[in-house]
């Protein structure tokens, strides 16, 4: 690796003529023998001579960097842990680049890539050292992050800046003093591309499993007006066809010994049921008419599979009523409900 190390700067202009070259520090970035002195000696001589080239972001020498970090960081969750002691030097101060640079030169997008690049990587992995050391940059990072969406030069780049926002590298209990300043980020994203919706969607996910209501609200209270109207949520009901069932509602199950059981559909009989006792001008007998309304109890009382059986005094509307709210919700009983009254 000592070579590897002296040699970097020739290997990395033959890369810039012979894209072909790359392949191969991909190659020893995935080999279990060599991927950890090499990641060491890459990483070292990215961060500390090659970011200058990221200010001419279509420059071919720009697009090596951002490359070769981006082997670099999907090699991480290979050895979390290791890939953690090999980054922990060098992450502040690539950070501290970007941000730098991100508002004195014309083209910031090479550094706010690497910074994507580098934010993706240690969102998919537990590197509390790392995190630990990036708390106090996540401020500066967030205030130069939203003064370039609200700038001219956020204009190109806005997707991008967005994803930053919302994906900081930084457990959800650092970021708090921040949650205000990233809501209006977070609507943005609700209303921006799929990718950003769905990115959206799953931090506002994550922030409401999180954490307390009584902190969330206040914190959403100037921006909770424009995330309802928002298209990701459902503002109407679905228009949905309806069918008939073609199946039986309520059955009974009659039994002759030995035979075989039968089963009896009581759909007919339930509908009879109901106009006798909602039709009061038929001419039908009282006593039918409470019949009716005792076989109406005994099936509600089946189908919601309530305890209790009808007595021979029959049911009153009071009585039909708290049977059936008694399975919902006891605020909805009515205490006015009178009696039916049934002509003798």
């Amino acid at each position: 690796m000592d070579m590897f190390s002296l040699c970097m700067p020739e290997l990395f202009e033959c890369m810039i003529s012979n894209t072909q070259l790359v392949h191969i520090f991909s190659s020893l970035l995935q080999s279990s023998k060599v991927y950890r002195p090499f990641a060491d000696v890459l990483v070292n001589f990215l961060a500390c001579s090659k970011l200058d080239v990221l200010k001419n972001p279509d420059s071919p020498a720009a697009k090596l960097v951002l490359n070769l970090f981006r082997f670099i960081f999907g090699a991480v969750s290979k050895a979390p842990a290791e890939f953690e002691r090999i980054l922990q030097p060098h992450v502040l101060v690539i950070m501290e680049v970007c941000m730098k640079n991100a508002t004195e030169v014309e083209k910031p997008l090479g550094y706010m890539q690497l910074l994507q690049t580098m934010f993706r990587a240690l969102a998919g992995c537990k590197f509390d050292l790392l995190l630990r050391d990036l708390i106090p940059m996540l401020q500066p990072c967030l205030n130069m992050l939203l003064t370039m969406l609200e700038g001219p030069t956020g204009e190109d780049m806005r997707d991008l800046l967005l994803e930053l926002c919302l994906t900081m590298p930084a457990r959800l209990s650092s970021l708090l003093p921040h949650l205000p300043r990233l809501m209006r980020p977070l609507v943005l994203c609700l209303k921006g591309s799929d990718d950003l919706v769905s990115l959206g969607l799953s931090t506002l996910e994550f922030w409401v499993d999180s954490l307390n209501p009584d902190f969330l609200e206040p914190s959403m209270a100037n921006v909770m007006s424009e995330v309802d109207a928002t298209d990701v949520f459902l503002k109407e009901p679905l228009a949905l066809e309806c069918k008939d069932n073609p199946e039986h509602g309520l059955r009974l199950i009659l039994t002759f010994e030995p035979s075989t059981p039968f089963l009896v559909p009581l759909d007919r009989c339930i509908n009879l049921a109901v106009a006798a006792v909602i039709n009061k001008s038929n001419g039908m007998d009282a006593f039918y008419r409470k019949q009716s309304l005792k076989f109406l109890c005994v099936c509600l009382s089946s189908q919601l599979n309530l305890p209790g059986n009808v007595s021979d005094e029959g049911c009153t509307a009071r009585q039909l009523s708290t049977t059936l709210v008694s399975a919902v919700d006891s605020s909805w009983h009515r205490s006015e409900a009178s009696d039916i009254k049934v002509p003798s």
